[in-house]
């Protein structure tokens, strides 16, 4: 496949979640979203979601804790969802747009927003 093409493809898809994300025509499926957690994002996040998986302790900085109410202040479904797709520089989030289709990360901000931490603080 051609440079051109790939990113073609990137680009439609990139412009294919931003209008998921801003027509949020459905909401992600929290137990399915759980499941995607625990196989892509738990050995960072941790089961519970704190920030303290089995390979978080050498991470600088730590990954984030999703229960704390502190930490997601400010933290909105937009940017969980680019956060997914594209990963967070400087840290070791990785982009997880050619791992998880725009269902799987719907489902996962539906279940990020189960663990206490989301919305609590403005």
């Amino acid at each position: 496949m051609s440079k051109g093409v790939k990113i073609m493809i990137l680009a439609l898809t990139v412009v294919f979640s931003l209008v998921l994300v801003v027509n949020r025509s459905w909401a992600g499926d929290a137990a399915k979203g759980e499941k995607v957690f625990k196989a892509n994002c738990m050995v960072c996040h941790g089961e519970k979601g704190d920030g303290n998986g089995p390979a978080a302790a050498p991470l600088t900085p730590k990954p984030r804790n999703f229960t704390s109410a502190t930490e997601m202040k400010g933290i909105d479904d937009a940017r969980l969802h680019k956060s997914i797709m594209e990963g967070r520089p400087n840290t070791a989030m990785v982009s997880f747009a050619k791992t998880l289709s725009a269902n799987d990360i719907e489902d996962v901000i539906a279940y990020l927003k189960t663990l206490g931490g989301f919305g609590k603080m403005k």
